[in-house]
């Protein structure tokens, strides 16, 4: 199936195709899956890393890698609560957006949003059999349980601050076991920025996506992505730009939503998450690296005003991920960054609601999904894909 974005809504500088596509449509793993009352949790310390691992054992207990790893663990696993959210415990405040169910199901509808803006692609680098795959910030694990089932040869890796994957759900004593996930998948707690201790040159894939509000220093991450990435291999970046605009005037600058723009920026900005412009990461990896750029820029509509039968489906699923996830989005950021009460950011959702579902207002987001390879003696006919 050929990747083909409509033209009236995407800017594209160099689109490659991927060869091997399909439209996957994701069978989202229960999260409410029974706890089967012989697991426990095999939690192994790596340094900055930590691997765990769903066990059947007829024991309640916890294994601990060392005998300091039990207080250690609970920061790994449980969670904490701020203004009726759950947010994560594990390097608390790294991320100020929650965790919980809520969230979850607006991550998974962006995944779905995302596939309908790429035409069913998980992906934009041409692969050709990759082996090692990681995903970085995985959240609910949704791309990464679909990239494994897309490429059952590959090993995949998912990583997170937060323990909110299917196979490692719950909190200290309580975890869902679910074998619904592949078996060459797997998720890990782990912090981005810290040091990563896989090998260089160790993954032909690594694809990060939404993390907006969760980087302190986006150049790092670049440069341990090309670090880790093999000779020909790809590094894909996928990000919204989280203002909203319009093209044609309908969104005014005394907008509640344009308000909403400028406070969400500044709030990441003090928080120290700063909110990129679209042009800026392409120039953070010329400077790490890599080579062979593309960038496709999808704009994302907040509702469903398009004409395009497709945009339209879409914008009717951002709609409901904006009226369901736009308050935790602003909680954190604004309540830490900006120093605002929760009662005042509720006030501001209130007014933002019928902006966000006025067909009127032909606002949206833009979203760029740039892939980056290095190059090898085959680049060339790479190239051609």
């Amino acid at each position: 199936m050929a990747f083909s974005p409509p033209n009236s809504f995407v800017e594209v500088d160099e689109v490659r195709q991927t060869p091997q596509t399909r439209v996957h449509q994701h069978q989202s793993s229960d999260r409410n899956t029974a706890f089967a009352p012989d697991g426990f949790v095999s939690c192994l310390a790596h340094t900055n890393r930590w691997s765990i691992h769903a066990v059947g054992s007829s024991t309640d207990a916890l294994l601990f890698s060392d005998p300091d790893s039990a207080s250690l663990t609970a920061s790994v696993l449980d969670y904490e609560f701020e203004n009726g959210r759950r947010y994560h415990a594990y390097k608390a405040g790294s991320y100020p957006l929650p965790n919980d169910e809520q969230e979850l199901d607006r991550i998974d509808l962006k995944h779905h949003v995302s596939l309908l803006l790429s035409r069913g692609h998980l992906h934009l680098a041409p692969l050709v059999n990759p082996k090692r795959i990681l995903d970085i910030g995985t959240g609910s694990g949704i791309w990464a349980i679909e990239m494994a089932e897309q490429y059952p040869q590959a090993q995949v890796i998912g990583t997170d601050l937060s323990p909110v994957q299917p196979d490692i759900i719950g909190t200290n004593d309580k975890f869902s076991v679910n074998n619904s996930v592949p078996e060459n998948l797997h998720f890990e707690i782990d912090d981005c920025e810290a040091k990563w201790l896989w090998p260089e040159s160790n993954f032909d894939f690594i694809h990060s996506r939404y993390l907006i509000a969760s980087i302190g220093n986006w150049a790092s991450l670049i440069r341990k992505a090309y670090k880790h990435t093999k000779p020909g291999g790809y590094f894909e970046l996928q990000e919204l730009d989280c203002r909203f605009a319009s093209d044609d005037g309908t969104l005014l600058p005394t907008s509640n939503l344009a308000y909403w723009s400028e406070m969400i920026v500044e709030a990441a900005a003090k928080y120290n998450r700063p909110i990129p412009r679209y042009t800026d990461y392409k120039a953070w990896f010329e400077k790490a690296g890599f080579t062979d750029i593309q960038q496709v820029v999808f704009k994302s509509p907040t509702n469903t005003w398009p004409k395009d039968g497709v945009l339209k489906e879409a914008g009717k699923y951002q709609l409901v991920a904006h009226l369901e996830g736009l308050e935790g989005i602003s909680l954190g950021l604004f309540t830490r960054g900006l120093g605002w009460k929760a009662e005042e950011v509720k006030v501001l959702m209130a007014k933002i609601r019928p902006e966000i579902k006025n067909k009127a207002i032909h606002s949206y987001q833009t979203k760029y999904g740039p892939s980056f390879g290095h190059p090898k003696p085959t680049s060339k006919a790479l190239r051609q894909c």
